[in-house]
């Protein structure tokens, strides 16, 4: 067998606090604000980074997805 080649490794982004997040704003309920609308946990994720929506987020916002 010939052996697994690897993934290139993708360099973090962080933000001013030290943590890394996602390159893209995650909406969220009001009644859940740690989980996205697509279901990926927003626990002390800071808001506001000034990236775009995230797209399955909207989706589920604009009701394309059940």
């Amino acid at each position: 067998m010939s052996p697994v080649s690897s993934l290139p490794e993708i360099e973090p982004r962080f933000g001013v606090d030290g943590h890394s997040f996602e390159e893209c704003e995650h909406i969220v309920h009001d009644h859940d604000p740690d989980t996205a609308l697509c279901g990926v946990d927003q626990t002390n994720v800071p808001w506001n980074q000034g990236f775009p929506p995230c797209q399955a987020c909207m989706a589920v916002a604009q009701g394309r997805m059940s």
